[in-house]
């Protein structure tokens, strides 16, 4: 097993980096942190990392539309693995603040729509301000009494915060569904647990727009699989940036593209559609 370089959404303490991080301690290989998720892509594509770690959907809050349009404008792009992980979110101070200190609120758009019905509930006369990552809001708490930030358990521990409050997502099931996106290019053949090579039970994802926008074709193009006894698990529509009311389909679909019966309705679905690309077949990890 050769090692790896991963790009990651940073700084340390984020989601992304508990993700990769426990990963790469069963799998092995080095981390580099970027400061968004453009950037990251961008040094994908220049080499300056063998893979990168795209945040992709929440099970609260839907898809991450910018690494979704990463994904699409970058054509080169290809899926190796996916990432489940569990989110948690913990309300973060200063040492010695108190609930009725805070004046402002800090994270990630996500981490805080995740956090949205308790920061409504509890602290309705609070500023909400957005970060780019839920790392750079603890950078932000750290600097006043007055704030606070949502992110993970881990960010006390690096910005020595302390934490007075947990599980701010409620009872609801949270996870964040992450994947591994390499260049085609890319030879991971000494690397058994990412694409095709893996041992596992496998997802496969496509991209595609029909050849005709009438009624009833995606109907149609989504029979194939239905033929083939093949278990759609998301599909999801993004403008194509094209001209209005014109749209790709992201779909994701149980099994390997090597399948014979998933080989084949992917074959007719490509020939009935105007764009289509194969994001890649990939197996997954569920972060204990």
């Amino acid at each position: 097993m050769s090692s790896l370089e991963y790009g990651y959404l940073g700084p340390p303490g984020t989601f992304s980096e508990q993700a990769i991080s426990t990963y790469c301690k069963k799998y092995g290989g080095e981390t580099t942190a970027y400061p968004s998720i453009r950037d990251l892509v961008e040094a994908v594509n220049s080499d300056r990392v063998d893979l990168g770690l795209l945040p992709l959907e929440n099970s609260l809050e839907g898809s991450v539309n910018l690494s979704l349009d990463l994904l699409y404008q970058n054509s080169e792009l290809k899926l190796y693995r996916e990432i489940i992980l569990p989110i948690s979110h913990y309300l973060l101070v200063q040492k010695g603040t108190a609930k009725a200190d805070i004046e402002e609120i800090y994270s990630h758009p996500q981490a805080i729509a995740q956090s949205g019905d308790y920061l409504a509930e509890k602290f309705k006369n609070a500023k909400i301000i957005y970060t780019d990552s839920t790392a750079a809001a603890a950078e932000k708490a750290v600097e006043a009494k007055n704030r606070a930030a949502v992110g993970s358990i881990r960010l006390s521990d690096i910005y020595e915060l302390e934490v007075i409050e947990k599980n701010l997502q409620g009872n609801l099931p949270n996870s964040t569904r992450f994947v591994l996106a390499a260049k085609r290019d890319k030879d991971f053949s000494k690397n058994n647990h990412l694409g095709e090579l893996a041992e596992s039970d496998f997802k496969t994802s496509i991209i595609c727009a029909p050849k005709v926008n009438e009624a009833g074709v995606l109907y149609r193009m989504l029979g194939k699989f239905a033929e083939g006894n093949i278990d759609l698990t998301r599909i999801e529509s993004r403008p194509s940036r094209q001209r209005l009311g014109e749209y790709i389909f992201y779909i994701d679909l149980k099994g390997c593209a090597a399948d014979e019966q998933l080989k084949s309705a992917l074959a007719e679905v490509e020939t009935m559609s105007s764009y289509f690309r194969l994001l890649g077949s990939y197996p997954k990890t569920i972060i204990d």
